[in-house]
């Protein structure tokens, strides 16, 4: 059976023929402006361009199809438009990781209440947390959804703060790195981010490391990196401000440690996550974070060869220091 375009365009973001990929998105509008997975798709491809605003408009079309974002909360204030008066409540969407990049819209729109999941609670101190489940029936004037917050700012790239906006709870121990080698197994695109964890564990052996992986996959620990408390958020958070360096997927730890200010390296697939899209290895989202990309499908070989490099180079550097 022959491949819609759609399927031709999944496979050449997959494949990293970005070209391709987005002739077929230019080829898809004329085709059917009106399909929002379409609209969805080509959003990440604007946004690669460096167009956030245009990308971001088109990834909103993924609420339509579950994709993107959470579906209306269900409260019946109207959306704020980034100018009106009155008391506002930010609802932080999808996962943790999600959730934690959202956080960085309440310096910006100063929300009197956050909706989010309750393991965030108090996580920027000063405001009122509810749970999303409540956000619906919550007192407000306006609500702002954040994964749809860029429309509401208006902002493109160079709008973005890419400083820290939570702060580190412990000292950071020089010279220690977090290791995280899996996500969430229940994310939907786990599959494509997920790397062989020997990998990390060749590039950093002989390290000062701790071991930043909760529940599934923390069987694979080896015996040189340090197991710490992990039970909860506060001990997560606590343990990430003690590293110099984290190193993870694209993860909730990884937005964490990077709002924190702490150094991390994000190894990403060749299909990246809608926030790494422009083609760097740096992000304006954040100022602390390195991004190490996978460039051929299926194998990880090439951005663990040169964070090998860099740790290597580095510890001859210390040994003649």
């Amino acid at each position: 059976m022959e491949k819609s375009t759609l399927d031709k365009q999944l496979a050449a973001g997959i494949a990293g023929d970005f070209n391709l990929g987005w002739l077929l998105s230019e080829q898809l509008k004329e085709d059917d402006p009106n399909c929002p997975r379409a609209a969805f798709n080509r959003g990440w491809y604007e946004m690669r361009r460096g167009n956030l605003l245009a990308g971001q408009n088109l990834l909103d079309a993924g609420r339509n199809i579950n994709v993107y974002g959470n579906q209306h909360c269900g409260n019946p204030a109207p959306i704020w438009d980034g100018k009106a008066q009155g008391k506002i409540m930010l609802v932080l969407e999808g996962g943790l990781g999600d959730q934690i990049h959202g956080m960085r819209y309440i310096r910006e729109i100063e929300p009197s209440i956050v909706a989010c999941s309750r393991e965030l609670f108090g996580l920027i101190p000063g405001i009122q947390y509810v749970t999303t489940d409540a956000a619906g029936g919550i007192d407000c004037d306006f609500w702002v959804p954040s994964m749809s917050a860029i429309t509401v700012l208006r902002w493109e790239y160079d709008n973005i703060d890419g400083s820290p906006y939570i702060e580190r709870t412990a000292k950071t121990i020089k010279g220690q790195t977090g290791l995280r080698w899996q996500g969430n197994p229940k994310f939907e695109h786990e599959q494509h981010r997920l790397f062989p964890a020997e990998l990390m564990f060749d590039a950093f052996e002989g390290q000062n490391c701790i071991s930043l992986q909760r529940d599934e996959g923390s069987e694979k620990c080896p015996d040189w990196v340090r197991k710490v408390d992990l039970s909860d958020w506060a001990a997560t958070r606590k343990a990430i401000s003690s590293c110099e360096r984290v190193i993870t997927s694209c993860t909730s730890v990884a937005h964490l440690a990077a709002a924190m200010g702490v150094e991390t390296w994000i190894v990403t697939p060749v299909l990246p996550y809608y926030l790494w899209a422009l083609p760097q290895e740096t992000t304006p989202w954040y100022n602390k974070v390195r991004l190490f990309r996978q460039e051929k499908h299926g194998n990880w070989n090439v951005p663990f060869a040169q964070i090998k490099e860099i740790i290597q180079c580095s510890r001859i550097l210390n040994l003649a220091a």
